[in-house]
């Protein structure tokens, strides 16, 4: 009798303990609890996720962009981080190979309990990450590609993807008007990615060339992975453009470039790179050849954030555009986060996100608004010129809309 008695009253205080701590931890009577039931979200830690080639043919552009995002991420971390959080960053690399991106991204959030998307480089593995991300709910912030999707079939902005730079239509755009207007060329070539990278600017340069006075005679696509540009050269060579528009990644373009050389072309008026080629490195590998050509660009390091980011990396041998764009973003990202509060969740970051960065200072010249129905990047460009193999400024900043339509 004493042994049953005895298990009966274990019994009424093991279900007494259960009970109280379900009342404990709906009232948030523990300390990990909230953060617990957010993935990637403790106490002490935010992790967030990347897909950064650091492997293949965009290593180029991709691994000083993660140095960058290290960098900032560090200054923040050993300041306390944000609201007591240190941020993680777990970067897997996709090789520039689009096809593995989703294997990629499925890692960060089916193995590793990322709390939200960070960078995706390139313009096509970006999309392939949204409709992942965008399915699920997952905040995705800053596709690293003008040719990125933010909008659906209709135009609206899709609810969890937030772009920082420019998209490639807006470009189009600006160096239409810059080709014609303050370069005074008459006629223009186009040498293009002919996928999404492309296409898109394809159209708006040949809509703002017409509009300020100038034609495109010609334009040839290439495929991202091509490396003869024999008959490329040649098709451009014939139409007699005074000026070639690049479009594309800093690999093509130079080797195109390399090409014309090789072949004793040069366009009368020389080439106008699109923002990919907006960084020293391009200038370094053109060489001589790459005298004169003007470059889009649209970051500024004549700022205080931009000044900051030179102090940090004065033992660099050269200024990278590209880790400072990983420097710039992850400082608007780490904004972003601390905007969403110390009870951080997917909902909080959106409602920061859509409500908290109007007429943002981003730190690099443009600004930046987005609203529950505007997830678009900045659309302000300045151009530079390769001079002695260094990218120098050579305009002001000239806004999208007020030269289009």
């Amino acid at each position: 009798m004493d042994f049953f008695r005895r298990l009966r009253i274990g019994i009424r205080c093991a279900t007494l303990l259960i009970v109280v701590a379900a009342i404990l931890t709906g009232c948030g009577g523990t300390s990990t609890g909230a953060a617990a039931s957010v993935p990637g979200v403790s106490n002490d830690t935010i992790t967030i996720g990347a897909v950064l080639d650091t492997t293949g043919p965009l290593k180029v552009i991709c691994a000083p962009i993660l140095a960058g995002d290290q960098l900032y991420f560090n200054k923040i971390n050993a300041a306390g981080g944000i609201n007591g959080r240190k941020i993680k960053l777990v970067q897997v690399s996709d090789g520039g190979d689009s096809t593995r991106t989703k294997d990629a991204v499925r890692q960060l959030f089916e193995q590793d309990n990322a709390f939200a998307l960070f960078q995706v480089c390139g313009s096509g593995n970006a999309n392939v990450a949204e409709s992942y991300t965008n399915a699920k709910g997952i905040p995705f912030v800053d596709p690293i590609g003008g040719g990125s999707k933010f909008t659906d079939a209709n135009g609206k902005a899709l609810p969890w993807v937030w772009m920082t730079q420019p998209n490639y239509g807006d470009e189009g755009h600006v160096l239409g008007y810059y080709v014609a207007s303050k370069l005074h060329a008459k006629t223009a070539g186009f040498f293009y990615e002919d996928d999404v990278l492309g296409l898109q600017q394809k159209t708006t340069l040949n809509e703002s060339l017409q509009k300020n006075g100038a034609q495109l005679l010609t334009s040839v696509g290439y495929n991202a992975t091509q490396t003869d540009f024999t008959a490329a050269v040649q098709t451009l060579k014939a139409a007699h453009p005074d000026v070639i528009v690049l479009n594309g990644l800093p690999g093509p373009t130079a080797s195109f470039i390399a090409a014309a050389t090789s072949q004793g072309y040069h366009p009368p008026m020389g080439y106008v790179a699109n923002y990919p080629m907006a960084d020293n490195s391009w200038a370094k590998v053109l060489g001589p050849a790459g005298t004169g050509t003007y470059v889009s660009g649209y970051t500024s390091t004549a700022t205080p954030v931009g000044q900051e980011y030179l102090q940090a990396t004065s033992s660099d041998a050269v200024f990278s555009a590209y880790k400072f764009y990983g420097y710039i973003n992850a400082k608007i990202f780490t904004d972003a986060l601390n905007k969403a509060g110390k009870s951080l969740t997917r909902d909080s970051l959106r409602n920061a996100l859509d409500h908290d960065f109007n007429n943002y200072d981003t730190g690099f010249g443009p600004s930046l608004t987005w609203t529950p129905d505007q997830h678009g990047g900045v659309s302000d460009f300045m151009f530079l010129q390769i001079k002695n193999a260094q990218l120098t400024p050579a305009s002001d900043f000239i806004k999208a809309a007020q030269v289009w339509p």
